[in-house]
């Protein structure tokens, strides 16, 4: 169909706005003795999200978190971090579960007591931190619609979180709307740690960084230089506005003729006086 309504065009231009627009997502952060009100986007327990993550260590010095390969409560040669780990490289962590949950935060600021506008951002805990969701959820239901107050307690290995049920008469509902647009198409693999195949893996314990994902160049024509539309970018825009476009018609390069050559000048006559 290569017609389609304005009603169709606006929404996907409204779609690509929002995509450029979005919200980035950060991380959910306190110091010791801070404190943050804080609203999940959790109204039951399949909303969180689990991974199983290696940290290694980069050539250039930085961790990064990597899934791991093997199945969740199994083990086998088929992740290569976790054969590394196993044999004692100090670069690769042996493997931990981690659950990532969603919330928007307003972080109070320890000086003047006010709170900051809400952000959204992932928290990172250990799995076993489900249980204290499970409970909040059993005491409270759903999460999405109370706020509840989060306080850190010492530093290091000493750190705790101390969640409470934030009063509604000190702490208004409107300080954080419950407004959780800014996780819409949210992927965690894609924010919270890197998803690599063996072979990538591989590459990366023998030379301490990951194979370079290559970009694909335009392609070029050699004779006008015109640059051919990137078809996994029409195909994107063809679905999204539910049509497909026709194709384009070929470049026809102008046909040019031979010309005959130019007549040598006739030789001037002489006259004898």
């Amino acid at each position: 169909m290569s017609q389609f309504s304005y009603e169709q065009y606006a929404a996907a231009q409204e779609r690509a706005a929002n995509s450029a627009n979005s919200v980035k997502i950060g991380w959910f952060k306190l110091s010791p003795n801070q404190e943050a009100v804080v609203r999940f986007n959790i109204s039951a327990l399949s909303d969180l999200q689990f991974a199983s993550v290696h940290t290694v260590k980069t050539t250039d010095g930085r961790w990064m978190k990597v899934s791991c390969l093997n199945e969740v409560g199994s083990y086998s040669d088929s992740c290569p971090l976790c054969t590394a780990a196993g044999e004692g490289n100090a670069d690769i962590q042996k493997v931990s579960k981690k659950v990532y949950v969603q919330l928007l935060a307003s972080y109070k600021d320890p000086a003047t007591g006010t709170f900051s506008a809400p952000v959204p951002v992932i928290w990172e805990r250990a799995a076993g931190f489900s249980k204290e969701i499970a409970t909040l959820l059993r005491d409270y239901g759903n999460l999405r619609d109370i706020l509840l107050k989060v306080t850190r307690n010492g530093s290091g290995l000493d750190t705790r979180y101390a969640i409470s049920y934030a009063v509604p008469t000190v702490y208004k509902p409107e300080l954080i709307p419950a407004d959780f647009g800014a996780f819409e198409n949210f992927k965690i693999e894609k924010h919270s740690y890197w998803e690599k195949s063996a072979e990538e893996i591989e590459h990366f314990l023998m030379n301490g960084t990951f194979p370079e994902v290559a970009k694909a160049e335009p392609a070029v024509s050699k004779n006008l230089e015109q640059v051919i539309p990137n078809k996994a970018a029409e195909a994107q825009i063809e679905k999204d506005l539910g049509f497909t476009a026709p194709a384009p018609a070929p470049v026809v390069e102008p046909k040019v003729e031979p010309q005959p050559a130019p007549a040598a000048p006739a030789t001037p006559k002489r006259f004898s006086f």
